[in-house]
């Protein structure tokens, strides 16, 4: 009897994800802006491959067709469309296609196919459940992997495999989330800006919670009351360490210091923007007295 155990290329399981929020909120714009009876949309996925971590950074919609008996992709668009993405970031490029929804059929089996003749390398599937995602469970990511015997040169077939995925965000997209965040507990839709210092005061009660939380932890693990976690442990005592070991004054002298430049900063700013101004009022004046 032949063997006919099946065997799964595990060739992409060292791939992993990251997606920027603005790429959810572009999905979102497209998902809103939809035709009238349009059940899903598609859209290629741009950024770039660093040591297998896939940098998912940007995307745009890419206009397409699927019902029971055909599956249409714009290729023209989508074209056209990348080399006007290309002029802007020459440094990007697709590395996979995304769609709503959380269920993958038949059709999307066809449009990754296109895709991975398109790029000539594994692209990455990432859907996106509108409705799960204030749930923290609308988006995965996924490869096609194939299925082979043995004996059997050719795969038999291919299958879908999950993708460890994370969120990362860059200091400018984490402050418009705080104010997107804010906006929503207010009464009115709409919400500003933080001031530089107010900026400061915040992020300095943030760090006070942090502190005190993380103090209230280590005195639970030491005092028994919490399981210790290992991971935990190992993420504290490098964060520790590489701190520098400073006493109370050195710390308050180099923290008045870098106060006072800052300040200086701000003179100056205020005073070239005086200077600035009376130059053009003496502009506009001088054309009427002569």
């Amino acid at each position: 009897m032949g063997d006919t155990t099946l065997f799964l290329n595990t060739g992409f399981s060292h791939l992993r994800c990251r997606i920027h929020p603005v790429v959810l909120f572009r999905v979102l714009d497209h998902y809103i802006r939809r035709t009238e009876g349009q059940e899903r949309i598609i859209g290629s996925l741009l950024g770039a491959n660093n040591d297998g971590v896939i940098e998912i950074r940007n995307t745009f919609p890419v206009p397409h067709t699927e019902n029971d008996q055909v599956v249409a992709v714009d290729t023209e668009f989508l074209s056209n469309m990348l080399q006007l993405h290309l002029r802007a970031n020459p440094k990007e490029s697709i590395v996979g296609w995304y769609a709503t929804g959380s269920d993958i059929n038949e059709n999307s089996v066809l449009i990754h196919d296109f895709y991975w003749r398109e790029l000539n390398q594994v692209p990455i599937h990432l859907t996106v459940d509108i409705k799960g995602l204030a749930t923290g469970s609308g988006l995965k990511a996924y490869v096609l992997s194939s299925l082979s015997l043995p004996t059997v040169e050719k795969p038999l077939a291919s299958q879908f495999q999950p993708v460890k995925l994370e969120i990362e965000s860059l200091e400018a997209e984490k402050t418009a989330l705080e104010v997107l965040t804010r906006a929503k507990s207010e009464e009115a839709p709409q919400t500003s800006l933080f001031s530089e210092l107010a900026s400061f005061e915040r992020a300095l009660v943030q760090i006070s919670r942090m502190l005190e939380s993380i103090s209230q932890y280590v005195n639970n693990v030491v005092e028994g009351r919490t399981t210790p976690n290992n991971t935990i442990g190992r993420f504290l005592s490098t964060t520790v360490s590489s701190l520098p070991l400073l006493d109370a004054a050195s710390f308050e002298k180099i923290w008045n210091n870098h106060l006072q430049d800052l300040l200086m900063v701000v003179y100056l700013s205020d005073l070239t923007r005086t200077q600035i101004a009376l130059a053009e009022r003496l502009q506009s004046v001088r054309p009427n007295a002569e």
